[in-house]
């Protein structure tokens, strides 16, 4: 099919009759991977996180089939800390409470309450410390060392320490990570072919490409912000051509602007999925171990000796008619170990859960 590279490029098992002890592989599980890019030109914010936001995409228009890895695993974090809240801290929230519900509805209420029980729930806590206090200023006073505290003195005194009243806090979601490892084993050229296709089309969807300043966009920032840039410009190019020449200005000092190159483009996007081709009906249905939002590939590693000895194809396989200019048509080992790694561009919430993220 156009658009479309699959490792193996041929079922493992090919047979004649289903009940056969060489019976043909019934189905195969994959990893598809499909590459996209944010249209910048149709969006105004590419971001994948406001509410609302609406993104105008363009696919790549080619598909990447991969056997399952070896292993498959998924990982669900969010982000806590530990916060001790003190009587001061709960008494704090409480007022916090009356503020937020205002004057109306018993806010000014909550708010008397909350102040008066904070006074009365921190008297115990500043009486221990301000103790504390004192005998470490006298210590100080006299020359002498001592690591006395409120809680100290209650634990020696009282057998008691004051409630931290600590809390987990939640401070966000982690965004999730996804690694696979493949080996992939070229069993004729054909294979050794498409494993090299595959392995060029994660790369150059993970890594960036160069972008020019055009003419519209120069010509629209120096209306905006002025001939100082350029100014500037020609007066560093003056200088330099006086010095160059003895303190003679140069010919030409109107600077030479660079538009070529000035950007790094942002790479490709990626949307994975796993999927079932099954062969009896020769098509591909949705596998729903779990889904995955948009991802950016963050690394991808290529282990060309992954039996710890290099190996490589003899002549009547390797293919070497591009030379080392253009790159090879080929893997030119029969072996390759292929590590990718992908960072979600979305966070997971509990609906994205139940529709099976």
């Amino acid at each position: 099919m156009a658009g479309t590279l699959v490792y193996p490029i041929r079922n493992p098992v090919v047979g004649d009759s289903l009940n056969s002890v060489d019976a043909p592989t019934g189905r195969v599980d994959y990893l598809k991977l499909e590459r996209f890019r944010v249209n910048f030109e149709d969006t105004k914010y590419g971001g994948d996180n406001l509410p609302g936001n609406k993104q105008t995409t363009i696919p790549n228009g080619t598909k990447v089939y991969i056997a399952m890895p070896q292993a498959l695993s998924v990982a669900y974090q969010t982000d806590y800390s530990a916060i001790n809240m003190g009587s001061a801290g709960v008494a704090a929230a409480q007022i916090a409470q009356g503020i937020v519900a205002g004057s109306g509805a018993g806010g000014a209420d909550i708010i008397t309450n909350a102040i008066g029980e904070a006074a009365g729930s921190a008297l115990p806590e500043f009486a221990y410390n301000k103790g504390a206090s004192l005998a470490s200023n006298l210590a100080s006073t006299l020359g002498l060392d001592t690591g006395v505290t409120g809680n100290a003195i209650q634990a020696l005194t009282k057998g008691r320490i004051m409630n931290p009243f600590t809390e987990q806090i939640f401070n966000g979601v982690q965004f999730r990570n996804h690694q696979f490892t493949f080996k992939m084993f070229a069993r004729n050229k054909a294979e050794a072919r498409e494993i090299l296709n595959i392995i060029k089309y994660l790369k150059m969807g993970a890594l960036p490409s160069l972008g020019d300043l055009s003419d519209a966009e120069y010509s629209s920032l120096n209306s905006s912000v002025g001939k100082s840039a350029q100014q500037a410009a020609n007066a560093t190019s003056t200088a330099s051509g006086a010095a160059a020449k003895g303190g003679e200005t140069a010919s030409n000092s109107s600077a030479v602007y660079n538009k070529t190159g000035k950007f790094l483009n942002i790479p490709d996007r990626f949307q994975l999925s796993f999927v079932r081709y099954d062969l009896s009906k020769d098509s591909v249905a949705s596998l729903p171990h779990y889904k995955f939002m948009p991802c950016v590939c963050t690394n991808i590693t290529v282990n060309y000796t992954p039996d710890g000895q290099y190996v490589s194809f003899k002549d009547g396989i390797a293919d070497l008619t591009d030379g080392v200019q253009t790159g090879a048509n080929q893997m030119l080992v029969p072996a390759v170990e292929l590590g990718l790694s992908f960072a979600e561009t979305r966070f997971v919430t509990t609906i994205d859960a139940a529709a099976g993220y």
